[in-house]
């Protein structure tokens, strides 16, 4: 197995700052030295909130929103008629099956199709895809789902056994495959009809954003976008801050400060201005704000990110981090509290080597499977291809694996022989940077029987000889060449720890459309957090994907 990372936290000892007015803030770490003239603000200014809002305390599901409620309940619904959906079917197209239940089961068919129906409930609600923002995710969602396929299955085999009911096996094996196919199609219509509603300003979570002026006009930005606004997150107040410090020192402590905000449109113009101190969790809460989304600025280990997470926690509120504060996004973190010295243990799971090996298993089986119907794919392409210029069928390229280990990737020629000597000539008349995510729509050096095999995919075919040479996976970021890698920056050098992929979030997530930021952080995020049903969930919305041809050229 593979050994966790270490991280050693080192806790400083309180001040004893004199509270101050609302409108300061506290030092994150450090103290006051003695005799100094005046003692540093503080987060604290003697209370929480007002005796008013004290007597005004919220339950927690009353601070929940309405329309999570209704929403919820309609896919607690759906889900189990998509069970018994399955189920009835089942019972339709196998005769005998229903024979054996109405025949030897108590309770016969209905009561069979009711347990059924509860099971898969109880392990959906087991792998957490009811949650808030899940119910709202791509392809984590419908990971989730399938491992809830697989506990369905485990459950009732586990119910049949401890309470003697003989239910058929393709019984219950038809129904956990159909239902998780049912449910995975029901929750895709649910997700488009509930980001179509955020797009109209409904089924949102009224936000406070926490930062600099310049990153919360940042987040801002992102939480208008197309993807941003799927999120949920509606900003509706801000509390704009700095951090300030004697820059003759670096030693001396680093302090924050309210700063004035400078609205840039109509819509910042209605936002309200909050301050940050004790009252911002319980001032938040009485606006009605259901996050607190911390954009810069607060440091994840400082002392007023620890108070200010468990204030806006007590209100039952959610407290969200931006990927610049929460800085170790795909470990699991673990603090062991040792009196010499505190440690937070952060370990990456997937890497793992039985994680490794089940992976490996799937890429060979994967394309052994796909290569059966592939050969007569490339066995057309090739005909086409000497057809319209005599040239070789196959192109064989360098690219960087693994470690930064090179390999010839391959793949069925759709440019023009030695294209790839062109590669600086068509980025300058197209005006584009020759680097990690050169793509030029309109390529001249693209044939025609090029522009069609490239749009359905099936020029990389050969990529799956790569992946059973162990050169590449099934799912994970593609591979560069030499000088895309040389312009790497280091978070996304970390993309080369990983096996490159046939497909990965990159071709799933908008493929050529996407800027190079959004490229860069689905590959980082994927190196972070995949998994096995990560994968399969990739490799399943891919075939959609490669339908569509959605930024494909």
């Amino acid at each position: 197995m593979r050994a966790p990372r270490t991280i050693a936290i080192q806790h400083t000892a309180p001040t004893d700052a004199t509270a101050t007015a609302p409108g300061t803030a506290d030092q994150d770490a450090g103290g006051t030295a003695l005799g100094t003239a005046a003692p540093q603000p503080t987060f604290f200014d003697g209370t929480y909130g007002s005796n008013a809002e004290a007597g005004d305390v919220k339950t927690k599901f009353s601070s929940i929103p309405r329309w999570r409620f209704v929403y919820n309940t309609a896919l607690v619904v759906l889900d189990a008629v998509m069970m018994l959906a399955a189920y009835t079917l089942v019972l339709i197209i196998l005769p005998n099956v229903h024979a054996t239940v109405e025949g030897s089961l108590a309770g016969g068919s209905v009561q069979t199709g009711l347990t059924f129906a509860l099971v898969w409930v109880l392990c959906l609600l087991f792998v957490k895809s009811y949650e808030r923002h899940t119910m709202g995710e791509g392809y984590a969602l419908y990971t989730k789902l399938m491992t809830a396929a697989l506990a369905n299955f485990i459950v009732l085999c586990s119910v049949a056994y401890f309470f003697a009911q003989p239910y058929p096996r393709w019984l219950v094996g038809l129904s956990c495959i159909l239902s998780g196919v049912f449910t995975i199609i029901e929750r895709w219509l649910m997700r488009r009809s509930l980001h179509r509603n955020r797009k109209k300003g409904e089924y949102n979570y009224p936000t406070v954003i926490v930062g600099s002026p310049d990153g919360i006009c940042k987040t801002i930005d992102k939480l208008s976008t197309d993807n941003g606004l799927s999120m949920g997150y509606a900003p509706f107040a801000v509390c704009p801050i700095e951090r300030v410090g004697n820059e003759n020192d670096p030693d001396a402590p680093q302090h924050l400060i309210s700063v004035p905000f400078a609205p840039r449109n109509e819509h910042e113009e209605t936002m309200r201005v909050l301050t940050l101190n004790s009252h911002l969790a319980q001032t938040a809460k009485h606006l009605g704000a259901n996050v607190v989304l911390v954009a810069d600025v607060l440091t994840r280990d400082s002392e007023t990110m620890r108070t200010l997470s468990l204030a806006v926690e007590s209100a039952n509120m959610e407290l969200a981090l931006s990927a610049s504060v929460a800085d170790l996004g795909g470990g699991r973190l673990v603090m062991r509290n040792n009196p010499s010295m505190p440690i937070l243990s952060a370990n990456l799971p997937q890497y793992s080597w039985t994680t490794r090996l089940l992976k490996r298993t799937l890429d060979i089986l994967g394309s052994l499977v796909a290569l059966i119907p592939g050969g007569i794919l490339i066995g057309l392409a090739a005909i086409a291809i000497k057809l319209e210029d005599g040239g070789p069928v196959f192109y064989k390229q360098e690219r960087i694996g693994i470690y930064g280990k090179p390999f010839h990737c391959l793949k069925i020629r759709s440019m023009r022989v030695d294209a790839d000597k062109m590669d600086a000539e068509v980025a300058k008349a197209a005006g584009v940077e020759l680097g990690a995510t050169f793509k030029v729509k309109n390529d001249p050096r693209i044939t025609r029987v090029g522009k069609f095999i490239r749009k359905t995919s099936i020029d990389e075919i050969p990529q799956f000889i790569n992946v059973l040479r162990g050169d590449m996976s099934l799912v994970g970021p593609r591979p560069q060449r030499q000088y895309e890698v040389d312009q790497y920056s280091s978070l996304y050098s970390t993309r080369l720890l990983v096996r490159p992929g046939i497909t990965g979030p990159w071709q799933i997530g908008g493929r050529n459309d996407l800027s190079q930021e959004d490229a860069e952080f689905l590959d980082v995020n994927y190196v972070e957090n995949w998994s096995v049903m990560t994968d399969i969930a990739i490799l399943i919305k891919t075939v959609g994907v490669v339908l569509r041809g959605d930024g494909a050229y």
